[in-house]
């Protein structure tokens, strides 16, 4: 009841009227015809893509989030980041980019380009085949009461993500499972770091690590990674950084005086919620998922309006 009274309520929002605090920093990762997904990965088709960006055309005015980032007066813009490089942004989504006419920038992790599978894959790899018990049963890290939710522990900051990544890998090789190229998703190689007007490139960290999590020598490390392979490429470069996981408890203040040391002045979070246009060094992002994004953006500025 009380959600049907809150969806009612936001319906009687006018788009119009949250333009004027508030802009969509719009968050997407997989976008394709079809997901190869199961429901724990951000992926979205083609269609929906369209109908949300659309959408979005019609009260706001898509800029690169560099130069969002710039501007005094932020009152009507929007901004579209993706983030961990997925092979199908160039190869499907572009061209409806193309044909909308709207930057991106896409926030990769280097360590991919090196043919390491990106760690959150192989995750996913042992839920999809089952083989989280009896990872699980051979682990210093995790216990039996986290086998139905391993994939959110697994990136939960309490536990150092290259520690639990070098089970993962270890448990692979003593079991010699075979993790084929169905789990190759993200880009391998600098072929799909293009020179092109709509597209920039920024740091999204070597391996996607929760950062929170790593030493602040770790962390460094991870950042400067990216940041000198990004650095040796012809292409467009976002001075902006994504924090992998991006949620408040995905960073800390380590990562942030690292990120300064290295000439970083504004990151992007992923806290599902509309970003004001008053926003400076933190930018919030959010990750629509359906057709309805009128309807998103209304229950998020009600959001707002309720927490006074």
């Amino acid at each position: 009841m009380i959600n049907f009274i809150k969806n009612l309520a936001a319906s009687f929002v006018p788009i119009k009227l949250i333009t004027k605090s508030y802009n969509p920093i719009i968050l997407y990762h997989s976008i394709g015809l079809n997901s190869k997904f199961r429901d724990n990965i951000d992926h979205i088709n083609l269609e929906i893509l369209q109908t949300q960006l659309k959408t979005i055309q019609k009260f706001w005015k898509f800029i690169p989030i560099d130069e969002y980032v710039d501007v005094k007066n932020k009152k009507g813009l929007a901004s579209l980041t993706i983030d961990d490089g997925y092979k199908n942004i160039i190869d499907e989504a572009l061209e409806v980019f193309e044909y909308l006419k709207i930057p991106i920038t896409i926030f990769v992790n280097s360590s991919t380009f090196k043919g390491k599978i990106f760690w959150r894959d192989k995750v996913r790899y042992l839920i999809d085949n089952n083989k989280v018990d009896e990872f699980i049963n051979n682990s210093n890290l995790f216990e039996k009461k986290h086998l139905n939710k391993f994939y959110s522990i697994s990136k939960n900051p309490i536990y150092n993500s290259i520690e639990v990544e070098n089970e993962i890998d270890q448990f692979i090789l003593r079991e010699n499972l075979k993790m084929n190229n169905r789990y190759e998703f993200c880009f391998d190689n600098k072929d799909y770091l293009i020179k092109h007007p709509l597209i920039s490139y920024g740091n999204h960290t070597a391996n996607h690590y929760v950062l929170s999590s790593l030493t602040k020598e770790q962390q460094y490390d991870e950042i400067i990674e990216c940041k000198n392979f990004i650095d040796t490429i012809d292409i467009n470069k976002s001075k902006v950084f994504s924090i992998p996981f991006g949620g408040n408890n995905s960073f800390n203040s380590d990562t942030l005086l690292n990120l300064d040391d290295l000439n970083y002045k504004t990151i992007l979070k992923s806290t599902n919620d509309l970003d004001s246009i008053f926003s400076t060094n933190e930018i919030n992002r959010f990750m629509p998922k359906t057709y309805k994004i009128e309807n998103t953006l209304k229950k998020m500025y009600l959001k707002k309006l309720l927490k006074g």
